[in-house]
């Protein structure tokens, strides 16, 4: 996989010319996209007929008729994506690295579109916080590219995070299956999330979850006696908590270490690929490494 040089990626003008150099990188060092460009969709049942494939039988029509049917598809021109960015308050967090957390999904969000369009996928943008902010429909157009990226530019960080509503909301606008990607910290009840996607994987649609963390929120290196303050409000307040971080150190990273293996787990039971990205590293190599593993 070839890369750029992350300080060099930085220093390129604009978010549409870094996600096109980081992707034309990627491709350069593939022979064959991480993902299926062609999808089938079931359109109606048919009675079989000697030759038919044993593996389109339905066997719960035959369970209830006693007689074989096979399931008739139709072979999609492309596949239907649909990124989803999480831009509530917690995202803005940033401790000593080069970018916070919305910045850094934000280069994810261009980058897999770019890839997308670029093998002639359809593409749709949806911004979220405590609910559905902008959804932008999928286009297959790579001019659509320009589109998606402006939005992205001009992105204003919205309220509190509640995951499971924004995807509930979602949903609605969901006309057919598709290849959904979820771009979040994920600083809500996991057991809700989970839920949420695997309803959503319930209906057939392939799911990616991207979970971005800035390291500080893992470890917690802070020294003496602080103040943490959330970054979202709670009714109009903040919270505040007083501490003594190396008290309590240990105890925080087991929580946060547990918080962590909730998603982890809970994505590989129901099917869905989950890659946590820190923004200590440079984005376009973790996503390399991601698209690298979902080809193997």
């Amino acid at each position: 996989m070839k890369y750029i040089d992350p300080e060099s990626l930085l220093k390129l003008s604009n978010l549409h010319l870094r996600a096109r150099t980081v992707v034309e990188g990627f491709i350069s060092g593939m022979h064959e996209s991480p993902y299926r460009g062609h999808s089938l969709e079931f359109v109606q049942h048919r009675e079989y007929a000697p030759g038919d494939e044993l593996r389109h039988i339905d066997w719960k029509i035959y369970g209830k008729t006693d007689k074989f049917f096979v399931k008739q598809f139709r072979d999609e021109t492309n596949m239907r994506a649909y990124i989803l960015l999480d831009t509530s308050q917690s995202m803005l967090f940033k401790s000593d690295t080069n970018m916070d957390k919305l910045t850094y999904g934000v280069h994810l969000v261009a980058a897999l579109s770019y890839l997308l369009l670029h093998q002639k996928d359809s593409v749709g943008v949806t911004l979220i916080d405590s609910r559905v902010r902008k959804f932008i429909p999928s286009r297959a157009n790579l001019s659509y590219f320009s589109t998606i990226t402006e939005v992205l530019e001009n992105i204003e960080p919205g309220d509190e995070t509640k995951i499971t509503d924004s995807l509930d909301e979602f949903s609605k606008y969901l006309k057919r299956r598709g290849l959904i990607i979820l771009i979040s910290d994920l600083f809500d009840e996991p057991e809700s999330i989970l839920q949420s996607l695997r309803h959503l994987k319930f209906k057939h649609h392939d799911l990616i979850v991207f979970q971005i963390i800035d390291p500080a929120e893992a470890n917690l290196p802070f020294k003496g006696r602080a103040i943490f303050e959330s970054l979202e409000t709670e009714g109009h307040l903040r919270r505040q908590i007083y501490s003594e971080p190396e008290l309590i150190q240990s105890e925080y990273s087991n929580l946060f270490n547990t918080f962590i293996e909730n998603y982890t787990t809970g994505c590989r039971q129901y099917g869905i690929d989950y890659c946590l990205l820190k923004t200590d590293t440079p984005f376009e190599i973790g996503l390399g490494s991601f698209l690298a593993s979902r080809k193997a």
